[in-house]
C-alpha cells in the first residue's frame, strides 16, 4: 500500500522539478558563458529517458517477483535528467553555441512550468490537508 507522500503523482512531480531546477542550472551555465570562445551550449533532457523507462516497465520487461505498478515506479524513481552538450552548434565566429535570446526564452518556459510544478503540488497538499480536517 502506497500513501499520499509515496503516490506516483508525488513522485512524478519531484522528478519534474529535479528536471527543472537541471535546466535552470543549464541554462544559467549558458548565459553565463555567452562571450567565451569555443563554449558549447548545454541542454537537458528527460522526457525521453523516462517515457521509455515507462514504456519498458509497462511492457513487461521487468525484475522478476515485481508487480506492473511496481515496475512503473521503479521506472519513475531510477529517471533522471541528462546534461548534454550541443558539440556541432556554434551561434558566433568564435564557436560560441550560445544564443542569448533563445536561452532567455527557455528560461521564461522553464519558469512557467516551475509554477505549474508548484501549483500541482499544492493542490495535492490542499487535497490532502482537507482530508486530515475532515471538511
Amino acid at each position: 500500500m502506497s500513501d499520499f507522500f509515496s503516490s506516483n503523482s508525488m513522485l512524478m512531480l519531484e522528478r519534474a522539478a529535479q528536471f527543472q531546477w537541471t535546466k535552470i542550472g543549464a541554462i544559467s551555465d549558458n548565459v553565463s558563458n555567452v562571450d567565451t570562445p569555443n563554449y558549447k551550449v548545454k541542454y537537458v533532457t528527460f522526457e525521453e529517458a523516462l517515457r521509455s523507462s515507462i514504456q519498458q516497465a509497462a511492457a513487461g520487461r521487468t525484475a522478476v517477483g515485481q508487480s506492473a505498478a511496481g515496475a512503473i515506479r521503479s521506472a519513475i524513481s531510477a529517471s533522471s535528467p541528462v546534461v548534454r552538450t550541443a558539440e556541432l552548434e556554434s551561434a558566433r565566429m568564435d564557436d560560441n553555441g550560445v544564443n542569448l535570446a533563445e536561452q532567455q526564452v527557455e528560461l521564461t518556459r522553464t519558469g512557467y512550468q516551475m509554477q505549474h510544478i508548484y501549483r500541482a503540488m499544492s493542490s495535492d497538499m490542499s487535497r490532502f490537508l482537507m482530508v486530515i480536517r475532515g471538511q
